[in-house]
């Protein structure tokens, strides 16, 4: 702080002093400032400028399978992959291949994408999407014991536990475990905490032909559904 008792001229000097021996780091703290300031807009850009050209090779790549073109949309995917490592529009990729896969009857392609995104992904939504069919593929496979530890690796805490349930109940009837098949049935059915995410009248006909009629719970449950639906 100046002294106020010194005269004007007294503090001009003091004041210019001071600024000869810290002029240079306060310039340099300002420029650090502006630096990080100026390199926080140009990260944001850069990764805003990442995001849509990875969504534009995306858009590339549902036109290839629109098309019909597998190997091309292949070739883009190796691409986003290489280049754009993180981003969710691999996993997208991958499940729009894996679709048109199973659409071909390739199984074991289609059974490919979805392990890649059970093995790399982090996003929770997606993983289960992709467990959910892989397990399913397992099960057309025969794979049964396979197709239960991947539906066990699933998020069944989520909107997808009526789904989890619905499969794992198809897995239990070929492995003759009806009682088990049918706990699973009943659970899908019986969920309440998201929005329907099945069939609901195609898994009560599947539990039913397994308990040969109706489990009045699962009645109540299905016409309360109804009525609020």
């Amino acid at each position: 702080m100046v002294d106020e008792n010194l005269t004007d001229e007294q503090q001009a000097d003091i004041i210019r002093k001071w600024l000869r021996e810290n002029g240079l780091s306060i310039v340099g703290a300002l420029g650090l400032g502006f630096a990080a300031l100026f390199g926080w807009d140009q990260w944001q850009s850069s990764e805003a400028r990442h995001a849509e050209e990875a969504s534009g090779i995306y858009e590339q790549i549902i036109g290839k399978i629109q098309a019909n073109n597998q190997g091309e949309a292949n070739t883009l995917l190796a691409e986003l992959v290489s280049n754009y490592s993180g981003s969710t529009y691999i996993d997208q990729a991958r499940l729009r291949l894996a679709k048109l896969s199973i659409d071909r009857s390739a199984f074991d392609t289609a059974a490919s994408y979805l392990e890649s995104i059970d093995a790399e992904s982090d996003n929770d939504v997606l993983l289960n999407i992709a467990r959910i069919r892989l397990a399913r593929i397992r099960l057309q496979q025969e794979q049964y014991d396979s197709a239960l530890v991947i539906l066990d690796r699933a998020e069944t805490d989520s909107a997808f536990y009526a789904q989890i349930n619905d499969v794992r109940g198809d897995i239990y009837m070929q492995l003759d475990r009806a009682d088990d098949a049918l706990a699973a049935y009943e659970a899908a059915l019986t969920d309440s905490r998201q929005p329907p995410s099945i069939d609901r009248a195609y898994v009560q006909a599947k539990h039913d032909s397994l308990n040969a009629g109706k489990s009045p719970l699962l009645t109540e449950t299905t016409d309360a559904s109804a009525a609020t639906e």
